[in-house]
């Protein structure tokens, strides 16, 4: 109700509780709202860990970094541990031993040992797993599918195989 239309920015009309599988589009396009959504509703502290956490998510996307750069993520993250208290005092979050939340601290380090994200994202398996499941159903008489979407998986497989030996020779 309170979001304007807005051309590319997404209005998740039933609300977030609704979605049911959260890929890479929906992530980004929650992030764009993320913040409006949240403010007046929660302290304003709770709006500076929220828009820390997302700031170093934009910074880590760069296509390209300088030592400049490096530090973008790297303050971000330094103020989402200064203020993340505020989370477990409103019992929103009991502790923060999370292994997602922790392997941030890694980020820089694989920057510099690897390059910058923008060659890693999800989107293309996303994509196949989402065609390829869709195919083998459609395959499948609909009874015990898993199984026969297994062994459709497996003899398309099987045929690419063959194919790609047939085209070598």
């Amino acid at each position: 109700q309170g979001n304007t239309d807005y051309p590319g920015l997404r209005h998740f009309k039933k609300g977030i509780s609704e979605v049911k599988q959260w890929m890479g589009t929906e992530h980004k396009q929650i992030q764009c709202v993320f913040i409006g959504l949240l403010a007046g509703a929660v302290p304003s502290q709770v709006l500076v860990v929220a828009r820390a956490i997302l700031d170093f998510s934009y910074f880590a996307q760069l296509r390209t970094h300088t030592s400049d750069t490096l530090e973008y993520p790297e303050n971000a993250l330094a103020v989402f541990h200064a203020n993340k208290d505020i989370l477990h005092e409103l019992e929103v979050h009991e502790h923060f031993d999370i292994p997602k939340l922790h392997q941030l601290s890694h980020y820089i380090q694989s920057f510099l040992l690897y390059g910058t994200t923008d060659g890693f994202n999800t989107e293309l398996p996303e994509h196949l797993h989402i065609d390829f499941t869709k195919e083998a159903y459609r395959a499948s008489n609909k009874r015990d599918y898993e199984e026969q979407m297994a062994l459709w998986l497996q003899r398309q497989e099987a045929v690419f195989l063959r194919n790609s030996y047939l085209e070598w020779l």
